[in-house]
């Protein structure tokens, strides 16, 4: 892993990480969830919850750059809304030339550590699985179909 910076980001960060977001969604995500929701799923909207999560107080978040390029971002939170004990990771992406570099292992644990915690991941996704197993995740039995594309997402807990 190359010389990274890591840091909260502010409102004019938005656009970078919604931007993000849509290129690690649409390299990661195909067969995945529905073609016709990776399609019609961009920067915009994503813009916009970015902004909100940034404004507000339910979650964390930390990017990494390379240089004044993004090439990582997590997100994490308070789970206590679902009744499950620990921490929520509520998003994790790696830009693609920095998977297997150890990236996405150090944000993992500059968010939630070692923490008891607890995450959504779809179904059909099998690379997510495996690296949330290798840290201590497992299946809790949780399933249900994702709000906004419909594919199935499960809940892994440690």
């Amino acid at each position: 892993m190359r010389d990274l910076t890591f840091r909260t980001p502010d409102l004019d960060d938005s656009r970078a990480i919604a931007e993000f977001q849509t290129v690690c969604w649409r390299e990661a995500y195909v067969g995945v969830v529905p073609q016709v929701y990776l399609d019609s799923t961009g920067p915009d909207e994503r813009q916009r919850r970015w902004a909100a999560r940034i404004l507000g107080s339910e979650r964390d978040i930390l990017v990494a750059e390379d240089g004044d390029r993004i090439v990582g971002v997590v997100s994490w939170g308070d789970g206590s809304w679902l009744d499950v004990s620990g921490l929520e990771l509520k998003s994790l992406y790696v830009s693609a030339d920095q998977r297997g570099s150890g990236l996405a292992t150090t944000l993992l644990q500059r968010s939630i550590g070692d923490a008891p915690a607890f995450l959504w991941v779809y179904e059909a996704n099998p690379r997510a699985h495996a690296f949330y197993r290798r840290h201590g995740f497992e299946p809790n039995g949780v399933s249900e179909p994702d709000a906004d594309s419909g594919a199935t997402v499960i809940m892994l807990q440690r």
